[in-house]
């Protein structure tokens, strides 16, 4: 399958949205926006200012805070909208198994009943 790379625009026959050229170069950025990060943590950053420091594409930079190289903390009790994608999909997936745990106790709390048992009760006369 023929796809265009999402940072160069180069065509490439592969699967995926970033070509193997691109996918080594961010694996090579990725240390040294680390250790970028870690030498300068007293300072803001945003992509652009990272990607000046670093003299990069800024859409390298972008796509390692896509891909979740990058993260950043957000403080306690911020609003749903400013969660990230990644973060709303982890919040359900966890009220779901918490629903599926719940929904078993139930299941298994209950006693099991045949047809008969239900359409005629269970003190019925056996024959």
């Amino acid at each position: 399958m023929i796809v265009t790379c999402k940072l160069c625009r180069k065509l490439y026959n592969g699967e995926g949205r970033i070509c193997p050229e691109c996918r080594q170069r961010l694996d090579e950025l990725y240390p040294e926006v680390r250790d970028y990060l870690r030498d300068n943590h007293k300072l803001e950053f945003n992509v652009e200012t990272v990607a000046e420091a670093l003299d990069v594409d800024i859409r390298y930079v972008q796509e390692l805070v896509a891909q979740g190289y990058l993260d950043r903390d957000l403080p306690e009790g911020v609003s749903s909208e400013v969660l990230s994608d990644r973060q709303k999909l982890i919040k359900a997936f966890e009220s779901s198994i918490d629903k599926m745990k719940a929904d078993a106790a139930v299941a298994a709390s209950r006693k099991s009943v045949t047809y008969g048992q239900e359409i005629y009760g269970e003190n019925t006369k056996r024959r």
